[in-house]
């Protein structure tokens, strides 16, 4: 019985441990009732010497009922929605109404 709770417990560390390892740079509050976040997705910022860009392109994709999903929220989509050619900075927008009923995630990306 003890071998079986200390190997539950290394299984729920490691779990634990491993299960942040992927997170954009910066993750927001989330709520199961309605979520309306925008945060970025890369570490650039101006106090880095990094410049935003004039241009401003989305691209986005959607959830409904955690069942159906589909879109293109690829960086590459979003440049070209926008005319870049040169990405600077990368930043996401997410939705979420009634615990996923509906759900929309938003790439932007800002360059040249």
């Amino acid at each position: 019985m003890a071998k079986r709770m200390i190997r539950a417990m290394g299984i729920l560390v490691a779990a634990l441990a491993l299960s942040a390892c992927v997170t954009a740079p910066v993750v927001p509050p989330l709520a199961g009732v309605y979520t309306n976040i925008e945060a970025p997705l890369d570490l650039a910022s101006g106090d880095q010497g990094k410049v935003i860009g004039p241009k401003r392109g989305e691209s986005s994709s959607i959830a409904i009922l955690g069942l159906v999903a589909v879109g293109n929220a690829g960086v590459y989509k979003a440049a070209q929605e926008a005319g870049i050619t040169r990405v600077n900075h990368l930043d996401y927008h997410f939705k979420n109404y009634l615990f996923g009923v509906y759900a929309k995630y938003t790439t932007i990306v800002y360059g040249e």
